[in-house]
């Protein structure tokens, strides 16, 4: 068990510790993308995610959760490698499309590794512990890759090769894991196209009490207020200057590892306290995007300490809803309903940065994390529980 915990936290770190994260974006505009196009480069990404659910169900059903993730691994590689190549819309436009398809590979086939080698080894009660500490460890990678900014005078190119050897750091980390259970093989969702995957996993959603309820809102909790992708052309307007920008990546991921860290010790926390506080997610982004300064980032810390301690608690009782035979499967629906909700908030912001200011966005992205809490009170609460504390 032990090995396996420190494989997949080897992983979950090498995955996120890419030095390119907090100035790709930068690159990106300085080689003449604009607010907007900017957007639709993320956008982009969420397209390739979606499209490549059924190959990745069908790859990982057939040689298995590992490989299919090693081989999304040397598909993000050779995405920001081609960036070096090709500096121009194109070049952006085919590199974000194959890291989209490593984030579909990360979501469903690691994310089921995670949880079956946890299970197989007779620690399921302590997956939500586990999901928390493996989160934390990403954040820790992410913000370490905020200095990522520091180092720009050593030029774009060695950021990108450090981030790629992080990466085959992060294909080792894969190769030591002990992984011990065994996929159906023979299972009907094999050679599922994405229409027959999308029905199939709501069938299975359908079959299990409040399964859909408690996925729409875990998607919705996480993608609403994410602003990851970002927070450079934000720390900017802010006045950070461009070799500082990683601070606000610091900052922010910083309070996301926190909330992620100790999220397991709220497991009993009342449905009711649970739904106000995704209330107050929406009122930190309100007030930040009201005063809109370097002074007034603690409302978006605090914000972002509670957005992604909430999403860890109902993405353990997501995952523990899931029939384990169909796991693949549900994940790849609920994969492909987050991008789809992803590229939605990612044209919002873009709108908002278009007519003059990332606050717009922010602002709206405050008013829609509102109505997630109207949500949770009228679809859940009373119906279904957010967490669940017997796991």
């Amino acid at each position: 068990m032990k090995r396996l915990l420190f494989s997949l936290y080897g992983f979950a770190f090498f995955n996120k510790f890419l030095l390119l994260t907090p100035v790709y974006a930068i690159f990106m505009q300085e080689n003449g993308l604009n607010d907007l196009q900017l957007s639709t480069m993320f956008i982009i990404s969420a397209i390739g995610t979606i499209v490549a659910q059924a190959p990745i169900t069908f790859l990982t059903y057939r040689f298995g959760q590992r490989w299919s993730m090693i081989l999304g691994q040397f598909l993000k590689a050779f995405a920001i490698l081609l960036w070096l190549v090709m500096p121009n819309y194109i070049g952006f436009v085919i590199g974000m499309f194959m890291w989209g398809a490593q984030a579909g590979f990360r979501s469903v086939a690691f994310e089921g590794l995670v949880y079956d080698s946890v299970h197989k080894y007779g620690s399921a009660k302590d997956y939500s512990k586990i999901l928390g500490r493996k989160s934390t460890y990403e954040s820790i990678g992410t913000v370490l890759s905020a200095f990522g900014s520091l180092l720009m005078f050593k030029g774009y190119d060695w950021v990108t090769w450090a981030s790629v050897t992080a990466i085959l750091l992060s294909v080792l980390c894969l190769l030591m894991v002990p992984y011990r259970a065994k996929l159906n093989k023979k299972s009907s969702n094999t050679k599922l196209s994405i229409r027959e995957t999308l029905r199939t996993g709501f069938k299975v959603c359908k079959k299990t009490p409040c399964l859909i309820s408690i996925m729409l809102l875990t998607l919705f909790v996480v993608n609403v207020p994410f602003l990851d992708d970002f927070l450079s052309p934000i720390a900017l307007q802010i006045g950070i200057q461009t070799e500082y920008v990683g601070f606000l990546s610091f900052v922010l991921l910083g309070c996301a590892t926190v909330g992620q860290r100790f999220a397991y010790k709220f497991k009993k926390i009342p449905d009711l306290f649970l739904c106000a506080l995704i209330a107050v997610v929406g009122i930190g982004y309100l007030i930040f995007s009201v005063f809109y300064s370097i002074s007034w980032l603690w409302a978006l810390g605090v914000a972002y300490m509670l957005f992604y301690g909430i999403y860890t608690l109902l993405y353990a009782q997501f995952q523990h809803m899931i029939p384990s035979r169909h796991r693949s499967v549900v994940l790849s629906l609920y994969t492909t309903l987050t991008y789809i909700v992803y590229m939605a908030v990612c044209g919002i912001i873009g709108l908002g940065g278009s007519i003059g200011s990332w606050r717009y966005s922010i602002m709206i992205q405050g008013l829609l994390m509102i109505a997630v809490f109207i949500f949770a009170l009228v679809r859940l609460y009373k119906k279904c529980p957010l967490v669940d504390d017997t796991i």
